[in-house]
């Protein structure tokens, strides 16, 4: 064994405490919004993080005229993220739709409703803390089906209306 002369110091602990971490809790909300002559798309997103892990909720909606046919529909998904970083973030994350409505009138009035969907989607979002704030800076991409469409005013099926959207979105966040 070996014998040290002098004072001992216990480094260990003194790297400890230069390493001490607290969980932070991240409180955020993003926007996003696409405009043009014949269509608009918006999302909206909240979600919590706790030490470094998100759940939220997003909500996708959109209009257009295309070919003869008026699409409107809304769908609303579950988010899980991870969040890299502290005060510059990085999150990664992927979306569930669980609910939905779509309703599709044609040029001669006919009308097709569907709240059956299913799909996917991911997103990314980079952060910058300014003391308890958060600028936000995101994309998301979203895959969705409506399965089943149904006319009010004959018994007749369209398969499915099938399409998938990307959206720029911007936010605001408070973090503790």
């Amino acid at each position: 064994m070996y014998k040290f002369k002098g004072k001992s110091t216990n480094n260990l602990s003194v790297i400890s405490e230069d390493l001490k971490w607290t969980p932070k809790i991240r409180f955020r909300y993003l926007y996003g919004t696409f405009n043009s002559d014949s269509q608009e798309a918006t999302r909206s997103t909240s979600s919590i993080i706790w030490n470094g892990w998100g759940i939220g909720q997003s909500v996708f909606k959109y209009k257009a005229g295309i070919s003869g046919y008026t699409i409107d529909l809304e769908n609303t998904s579950i988010d899980f993220s991870y969040t890299f970083g502290d005060e510059y973030t990085l999150t990664l994350g992927s979306s569930t739709f669980y609910s939905g409505k779509l309703t599709i009138t044609s040029s001669d009035s006919e009308i097709f409703n569907s709240s059956n969907v299913e799909g996917s989607g991911y997103f990314s979002i980079l952060g910058i803390e300014y003391g308890i704030f958060e600028i936000l800076l995101g994309y998301h991409y979203n895959r969705y089906a409506f399965i089943e469409l149904e006319s009010e005013s004959t018994s007749t099926y369209w398969g499915s209306f099938r399409d998938s959207r990307s959206l720029y979105v911007t936010g605001i966040g408070l973090v503790f």
